[in-house]
């Protein structure tokens, strides 16, 4: 492997692990994904459990 591909690798690697590391922070604080309003969605249950 040369130094370009190694470089770009790591670049990549961490793009997913700062989107994998977001995802887990806004589950862990509650935080939906969705921007609809959630109140009459038929998956509010599985996205704000009681």
């Amino acid at each position: 492997m040369n130094l370009p591909t190694v470089i770009g690798a790591l670049i990549v690697f961490a793009v997913f692990a700062a989107i994998v590391g977001r995802g887990l922070y806004n589950k862990k604080h509650r935080k939906g994904g969705c921007g609809c309003g959630c109140d009459h969605c038929p998956g509010n249950s599985m996205c704000h459990p009681k």
